[in-house]
């Protein structure tokens, strides 16, 4: 039987691979797609889809790292959380402004920010070693 440690550690590591990964992918398409016609057409296709799984990996992570230290058994070094929680949030902030952006069609604040924003996931990632 799946204990709620198990489910939410499942949960953690599925929104890390959403969100992480759909970061990843974006920032790369999108420095592609400055250099390619063609793959900035298709950036208008495939990225809504993206992003939703970059979003869809956020709640999991947010929803999942809320539940977790509740049923985690050992210490956890909440210095370290807390700095991941704040990240997170600004992940969430740039998240925002990039979807503002990206409406207007700011290309130029879309790029510094998407590339600030897989930073911050990429840190989270590896704080994540150290909570």
């Amino acid at each position: 039987m799946i204990g709620w440690l198990d489910l939410f550690n499942f949960l953690h590591f599925v929104g890390l691979a959403f969100g992480l990964g759909g970061a990843t992918i974006m920032t790369i398409i999108s420095i592609k797609a400055d250099k390619h016609k063609e793959i900035a057409i298709a950036m208008r296709h495939i990225g809504p889809a993206i992003v939703k799984l970059i979003w869809a990996g956020l709640i999991l992570l947010i929803i999942s790292g809320i539940g977790l230290p509740f049923f985690v058994g050992w210490p956890l070094n909440k210095n370290m959380l807390l700095i991941k929680h704040i990240l997170v949030a600004f992940i969430v902030i740039i998240g925002v402004i990039l979807g503002v952006s990206s409406k207007k069609g700011a290309k130029k604040h879309m790029k510094v920010f998407s590339i600030i924003n897989l930073i911050l996931w990429y840190s989270i990632t590896l704080l994540s070693v150290f909570v």
